[in-house]
């Protein structure tokens, strides 16, 4: 369960989980868990303003396997 957060945002890292088809599985099961609807839904409450410039997300999350490469 705590790897949850690390997958939830795969679309923006540039992930495919069709690639990944037990982690897809996986994260498909734990997104439908009523405790996790919660906890995402009090997470939007609590977390109100942005914590991260976009400059910051481009560098954290626009990195896959082929740009490290070049």
């Amino acid at each position: 369960m705590a790897s949850y957060p690390w997958i939830v945002p795969h679309k923006a890292q540039q992930q495919n989980l069709e690639d990944f088809p037990h982690l897809r599985r996986w994260f498909e099961t734990m997104r439908e868990r009523p405790a996790v609807k919660r906890a995402y839904e009090r997470a939007r409450q609590v977390n109100e303003s942005q914590l991260m410039s976009e400059d910051a997300k481009k560098i954290l999350f626009g990195q896959t396997a082929a740009t490290i490469a070049r």
